[in-house]
Order: C-alpha cells, then structure tokens, then sequence
C-alpha cells in the first residue's frame, strides 16, 4: 500500500492531483480499517471456538462415568460432525461468515483429535501412543488442501513433532541409532523442505510459510541445544547420510532455474542445505573418532551463529521481516547461554546481573530500533 509520505510527494511533483490524493488517502484508511476488522474477527472466531470446545470436551469428562460408551461415541462422533458441517455451511455455503467457518473448521480438527484419544480411553487402549497421534495427523491433514487451511498445516505441524517425540519415547531401537535432537533436526529439517516443495505449487503455496517457520523453529532450537557440548557419540552412519539425502533434495531444487524462480526465500532455503550439508559432515566424522565435548560446543555454537547471521541476510534481502524477527529472537538466548558460560564464575555475583542487566537492556533497544527500522524500510519498499 502507498503510505502518506508517497502520496504527498507525488503531490509536490504534479504525478497526481489534490483530489487525487484525497482518494487515495481515503482508501488506505478505509483498507487499513478493514484489515484491522478482518484480523479482530479471525481472532475472536478463533478464540472462541476454541473455548466452545474446550467447555464441550471438560462437560463430556465431568460426566464421563455417568454416560454409556455407545453414547459417549456418538456424542463424540457427532459434535465433530457437526462442528465440521456448520463451519462448511458457514464459509461455503452461505458464505455471509467465512473467518467463523474457518474457525469451526479448525475447531473439528481439534476436536477429532481429542476423540480418538477419548474413545481409546473408553476400550482401555494407552492413550499416550504415537499411533493415535499418527491417525488424528492423516485424518485432518486433508482439510490443509481441501479448505487451504494455514491453522490446520500449523496444527499438523505441531502433531508431526508430538509423533516423533512420542515413537522416540516408544521404540528403544531408535535410540540406539540417533540421538534425540539429531532427529529433530532432520525433523526439522524435512518439515522446512515440505514447505519448499508446497511453494513449489501455485495451489498450495499458502501453506508453504506455516511449514517452513515450524521447520525452521525446530531447527533452530535443536542446535541451540547443541551449543550446550550436550552431543552424545552414539549415531549410526545412516544419520550422515540421511542429512546429506536432505542437503541434496534442498540442492536439486536450488539448482534447477525453473524451480529455484519460484521460491520466495532462496538464501533462507541454502542455508537449510548448507546445515544439512554441515551436519552431515560431522555426524560422519563423530561416528568414526571420538569428538571431545569441548570441539562440539564449539562447532554448534559457529554453526549457530553462523546460521542466525545468514537469516539476517536472507530476511534483509528478501525483505522478510518474519525471518528477520525470527533471527533477533534466537541471538537473545544465545547470548545469554554464553554470558552464564564464561562469566559465572568470573564476576562477582552483583557485578555479573548487573553487567548482563544492562547487556540485555541494550540489546533489546537496539534490536527493537533495527527492527523498527527494517519493518519501516520494507514497508517503503513494497510500494
């Protein structure tokens, strides 16, 4: 959208009219006050569902014994049904309520969800298992594409990551072979390529940012683990080789032209290869010599590093202010891991918060400045 500061210079230089500028003054604030509606009712539609169901799921509990199990199903079957056809009728059919049919929508997400886990409770099945995880994830992962749900492709996200989690915890083989935040940064790592390969196509490019932001937070808090020397040696070789898979799957889509033109961030997508690569390397290395705590601290605190200096350009130069916001965030807790590190015991106590008091204090001010001034700049730019 134009901003003021355009409107008036075309003003001082003739390019349009003062009638001219009325108009156009008049429809950005007329779109902003839209906007600003559009975003109030998403949230109260959102917010309020979820409440409904979660007062729907604590009433069915509270009288869990006093209800039979054919009813307890049916009760659970058919709100889902129901929840799911109303918000169809509301963003499809009648169409006047779109944002509360979306709502809904995601609402019945949720709410087959805590079926299946409740109807397992009634036939006694463990309901802490991946599997139930595994189906409520396939069975709403068709509405991303069916409704071009952003709020499901988040939700199946967040599932993807409970599932791992919960296999890990389930199948003792798997900690033979690869540590834990190995896997959740291949994890990671996989989810960030789906939502490459989903900007890839037209039709389901709108849930391309969603997967790449969970990807890309999952990556990130993973080597931040690492920075800790919390490297355990124990990897099979098949690791090195399933991050080189990903580095070359990011690579086969970075290098073909045709492909590579229909990415919106391709510094952001390298650098998951240049880590897939990295990590790779290492693995292979630590499967075969012994790597002292130290080295691995080391290693993933440049990679880290490195990784957040990389977003900063990647943000800049595409103009993402999400990537930008998302690498200042990451820089706080890293330098406040290694304040704690090297000068705990350096410093007097009141000495040592006082000096990282005003540490943070400073960087928070000028983090918030060059954020300010960025978000500014490519406002500027993207009119």
């Amino acid at each position: 959208m134009f901003d003021q500061d355009l409107i008036q210079k075309w003003l001082e230089e003739g390019t349009i009219t003062h009638a001219q500028a009325e108009k156009m003054r008049a429809d950005i604030e007329e779109y902003k006050t839209e906007h600003r509606s559009k975003k109030q009712i998403i949230a109260f539609s959102t917010i309020g569902a979820i409440l409904i169901g979660i007062g729907a799921i604590l009433f069915v509990a509270s009288n869990w014994e006093k209800i039979g199990d054919t009813v307890k199903i049916l009760l659970l079957a058919g709100s889902t049904l129901s929840i799911h056809y109303t918000g169809y009728h509301l963003k499809y059919e009648n169409q006047k309520y779109p944002r509360l049919g979306s709502a809904l929508l995601f609402l019945s997400a949720l709410f087959f969800g805590a079926s299946l886990f409740l109807i397992a409770q009634i036939y006694n099945s463990n309901a802490n298992n991946s599997t139930l995880v595994l189906i409520w994830l396939f069975g709403v992962s068709p509405l991303i594409y069916g409704y071009r749900s952003i709020a499901v492709a988040g939700l199946c996200s967040l599932l993807f990551y409970i599932w791992v989690g919960l296999l890990y915890s389930e199948r003792n083989s798997f900690g033979e072979l690869i540590n834990f935040l190995d896997l959740y940064l291949i994890s990671g790592i996989a989810l960030y390529f789906a939502g490459t390969l989903h900007e890839l196509s037209a039709k389901a490019k709108y849930a391309a940012p969603i997967f790449k932001f969970m990807g890309l937070q999952a990556v990130l808090l993973a080597l931040f683990m690492y920075t800790f020397g919390l490297w355990e040696s124990k990897n099979e070789e098949i690791v090195p080789v399933i991050y080189a898979f990903l580095g070359i799957l990011f690579l086969v889509v970075l290098l073909s032209k045709s492909l590579r033109s229909k990415l919106a961030g391709f510094q952001t997508d390298t650098s998951m290869a240049v880590i897939s690569f990295l990590m790779a390397g290492f693995t292979l290395i630590a499967a075969n010599t012994q790597v002292s705590e130290e080295a691995c601290a080391g290693f993933f605190n440049l990679v880290f590093l490195g990784l957040l200096v990389l977003l900063l350009y990647a943000g800049y130069s595409t103009e993402d202010i999400g990537i930008v916001n998302t690498a200042m965030f990451w820089f706080v807790p890293l330098i406040i891991a290694r304040y704690f590190d090297f000068f705990w015991d350096l410093l007097p106590r009141s000495f040592f918060f006082m000096i990282g008091g005003l540490i943070l204090l400073t960087l928070s001010v000028v983090l918030e400045r060059k954020r300010r001034e960025l978000k500014a700049q490519f406002a500027g730019a993207g009119q």
